[in-house]
């Protein structure tokens, strides 16, 4: 991700910059930049952790996310920052998975809005499409690989992202139970077809917070199904 930008937005005219003798600056630059390495890797471990019922790992995480500051931060952005730290510490407290994967979409709002107010156009690395296969592993590996691109779209924001993740959910294969992976009456039927409904609306939202609304809805549910495959 691009951060060296955002970063030099974030301190750029603070008190403790200008205070600064000119070759800390560089140092500043760079300490900024790897919280915000950091926030996003929390960020992605918190979503990965609620998506496979994981609550214990999604609020270590999230504690994570709430402990960092940024102390040479400009007055005009200190509220989306704390806005993130308040949504993180949502998560820490979260009593449930339902909570969590509501609170985690909105935490990646959150940041979007300080990227959207600092103007920072944030860059995600490509990441190519796992193979396709006819069992249940490469079934989910295509889930989490959309659902990852579903997740850089709404921090960046990125549209591009956005879209590329609910088509490539719309597309994956969620027949899981009709081709013998599970036992037949494993209830997950309502599960799968709320997945494909939620990932053709991502298709058609346009507003940044109705994507945040889907994402929760679309996590908890991804939560709940695996949480029914794994006490099977």
């Amino acid at each position: 991700m691009r951060t060296t930008l955002l970063a030099l937005i974030c301190i750029a005219g603070c008190d403790a910059a200008a205070k600064a003798p000119p070759q800390d600056l560089p140092t500043k630059v760079r300490e900024v930049r790897d919280r915000m390495h950091a926030r996003l890797a929390a960020t992605r471990q918190i979503e990965r952790a609620i998506a496979f019922g994981d609550l214990d790992a999604a609020r270590r995480e999230a504690g994570t996310v709430a402990k960092l500051d940024e102390p040479d931060l400009l007055p005009a952005w200190r509220p989306y920052v704390d806005q993130i730290r308040a949504s993180a510490r949502q998560i820490e407290q979260a009593q449930g998975l339902v909570a969590a994967a509501k609170t985690s979409a909105l935490l990646g709002r959150r940041c979007a809005q300080c990227h959207e107010a600092t103007g920072a156009k944030i860059a995600f690395a490509k990441e190519a499409p796992p193979p396709a296969g006819p069992k249940l592993p490469s079934h989910m590996a295509s889930h989490q690989w959309a659902t990852a691109r579903l997740w850089e779209g709404l921090v960046g924001p990125s549209n591009e992202r956005w879209l590329e993740g609910a088509r490539a959910l719309a597309q994956a294969p969620l027949a899981i139970v009709a081709e013998g992976d599970l036992p037949p009456d494993l209830a997950v039927g309502d599960d799968v077809a709320r997945i494909r409904l939620l990932a053709t609306r991502a298709q058609q939202a346009k507003a940044q917070d109705d994507r945040a609304e889907l994402y929760g809805d679309l996590l908890a549910t991804c939560a709940r199904c695996h949480a029914k495959i794994r006490d099977r």
